[in-house]
């Protein structure tokens, strides 16, 4: 089994790096005070910053475990981080994983996601070695569906209501990138 390690990654207007307790305000005030907007990243919503703030405390052993490494997207510009990237599920029998990714709606639509994307992709394929890259993206998110497809992502096939909030059940459409 390879050993995988937690790396910051740069790109041109974007550091991506570990989350620490300190981030949860700005990730609480950037994504996940707007449930509408993020519900297809995160199926539960938050109710206030304190109940937000464990799943931040809850990163510490996603990462220390090696099966969730989850950066902050971090505006170069400014210091504000303004997302968050996974990758997760990790299959090391199989070699492939699954990634997950999100903006901050204010900084939605300036190219972000892609590039912090694309920088992780690099990584999972270059860095750790893995063969194959799937994301599971909810039907209705339009934009995610757009920016998979941008960086040659293929459809593999649609999971039928496999992703719940509430009462309400969902499509996934299933993505996938293989090693070249």
């Amino acid at each position: 089994m390879k050993e995988d390690k937690f790396e910051e990654l740069e790109t041109e207007r974007l550091l991506l790096r570990k989350i620490n307790d300190e981030d949860a305000r700005m990730l609480f005030d950037n994504i996940y005070n707007n449930f509408d907007w993020y519900k297809f990243y995160y199926q539960l919503p938050f109710h206030s910053f304190e109940e937000y703030q464990q799943l931040v405390f809850n990163y510490k052993n996603w990462y220390a475990n090696g099966n969730h490494f989850r950066w902050g997207i971090v505006e170069k510009s400014s210091g504000e981080m303004i997302g968050l990237i996974q990758i997760h599920s990790k299959d090391e029998l199989n070699n492939n994983c699954k990634i997950g990714y999100i903006i901050g709606y204010q900084y939605n639509k300036k190219g972000y996601a892609g590039e912090a994307v694309k920088e992780m992709i690099h990584f999972a394929f270059h860095v750790i070695g893995y063969h194959r890259i799937e994301a599971e993206i909810v039907v209705e998110n339009v934009d995610s569906i757009k920016l998979a497809e941008s960086l040659g992502m293929h459809l593999e096939s649609t999971k039928q209501e496999s992703y719940k909030i509430g009462n309400q059940y969902y499509n996934q459409k299933v993505y996938t990138l293989l090693k070249k």
